[in-house]
């Protein structure tokens, strides 16, 4: 499930979103290899998003803290409104991320 749900996320970013991230960014020198490695970590941290919400929807637990607003616990079975709001937000937040990896890996060839 975590693969399919990253997959659908770069399937995403890489037709659309992309696109949106790359004209928000303009560094001062080109350096391909920091662009890559970066990237792909936005990639690790894309794929770690898929996998909480995979997680989350396997346990029907969405279990959500910050230290700043406090701590979010959603069952799919009581509160299933909130549940399915937690799961897409770590959906689209992946989604985010995963534009600006793909936009990074882009500026590569500028």
């Amino acid at each position: 499930m975590t693969w399919t749900g990253f997959a659908a996320m770069l399937l995403i970013a890489v037709s659309y979103g992309w696109r949106c991230a790359y004209s928000t960014l303009r560094p001062a020198r080109h350096r391909p290899v920091t662009f890559l490695f970066g990237g792909l970590f936005f990639l690790l941290v894309a794929l770690a998003c898929s996998w909480m919400a995979a997680t989350a929807i396997s346990t029907g637990h969405a279990h959500l803290s910050h230290r700043h607003y406090g701590t979010l616990d959603a069952w799919r079975d009581t509160e299933p409104m909130l549940f399915w709001l937690c799961i897409a937000m770590e959906y689209l937040s992946g989604l985010f991320i995963c534009s600006y990896a793909i936009a990074l890996v882009a500026l590569m060839d500028r």
